[in-house]
This record gives structure tokens, sequence and C-alpha cells, in this order.
């Protein structure tokens, strides 16, 4: 699997999610940042010390698209939350992914660490997917993101369409590797 294919597809996902004509930044803008996101999220889920939260061939691929799909539920790719200047969750939310920093994570970073470093937004991102799929692996698999929604183990719709939109994106989409294609 290539990152350069990777990129490309999680950029054609970003623009049919959340078109860049629609940020106040402009279009050219919206789309170079999401090139940068897009290289971020390959960064982390391509990262060979990092456990995909899905099985098979695919998995780094469904895993990079699930993160693309919690960043652009949470954040919409907004220029604003990018950059720290917007947060939610009463002002606790940071980066993309919206993590909640209570101090710091349990990486030792800081919010605005968070924002300065991508990679570091998604990879906290990504520990948190995966300790929710860990704690929620009882439930069906479009349900063990609840602990990331909303704490607990138990079917919660936003966790539910998180996970479903990036499923479903890959059906309907598939993957198609750049060492495959050329080879």
């Amino acid at each position: 699997m290539t990152h350069a294919t990777l990129v490309q597809y999680l950029v054609a996902t970003m623009v049919a999610w959340n078109p860049p004509a629609h940020h106040r930044e402009g279009s050219a803008k919206a789309l170079a940042r999401y090139q940068d996101i897009a290289s971020d999220i390959a960064d982390v889920t391509l990262d060979g010390n990092e456990a995909p939260v899905f099985d098979g061939t695919d998995a780094r691929v469904k895993t990079a698209l699930l993160l693309t799909s919690i960043a652009s539920m949470e954040s919409g790719f907004r220029a604003d939350v990018d950059a720290g200047q917007q947060r939610g969750g009463h002002g606790v939310a940071w980066c993309l992914m919206q993590v909640q920093v209570w101090g710091h994570t349990d990486e030792g970073w800081t919010g605005h660490d968070l924002v300065i470093d991508r990679n570091r937004c998604f990879s906290a991102g990504l520990h948190l997917v995966q300790a929710s799929f860990q704690a929620c692996k009882a439930l069906p698999v479009t349900e063990r993101l609840s602990a990331y929604t909303i704490g607990h183990c138990r079917p919660d719709p936003k966790a539910e369409w998180r996970t479903i939109r990036a499923l479903r994106w890959i059906k309907k989409h598939p993957y198609v590797d750049g060492d495959a294609a050329e080879g």
C-alpha cells in the first residue's frame, strides 16, 4: 500500500463528504489543507507501530477511513478547528478529531500540541478509537466506537453513523492499491 495512493483516496473521500467550496478560506486553500490532512491520517494509520482497528487485508484503509469519517463529522475539516481557534466540548475538545483534553492526553500532549502537530491529533484520536473498539469488542463492529462518542459501550447513533459511513464508502468505492495497479 502506498502512502500517495492512500492520500489520493482519502482526499477524494473528504471532498465528497465535505466539499472544499463550503469553507470560508476558499476552495483552493481548503483543498490544499485537505491534502495535508489526508497525508497526516495516512502517516498515522500506515505506521507499523500502530494497530488498525479492523481486520483483513484492507484493515489500515478502513482505519484511515474511520478517522476521516470521525474528523469529518466532528469538525467538518474546518480551518478554525484545525488551527485550534474553535474548540468544542466547552473548550476541552481539540483538533479535527475533537479529542477531549483535560490537561494532557494519555500520550502527554496538551490540546495545543494536537493543533500544532496534526499527526499528534490523529495519533491521539486513533488511540482513543483503539481503546473504544477494545472496550466494546462484545458489540457489533458498527457500535464499537461508542466509548469514543459517549464514553460507554452501548448503542449510539453517532458511533454507528461514523463507522457505517466509512464501511459503506469502501464498499461503494473500493480502494485500489497503487503498488497493485502498477504491477
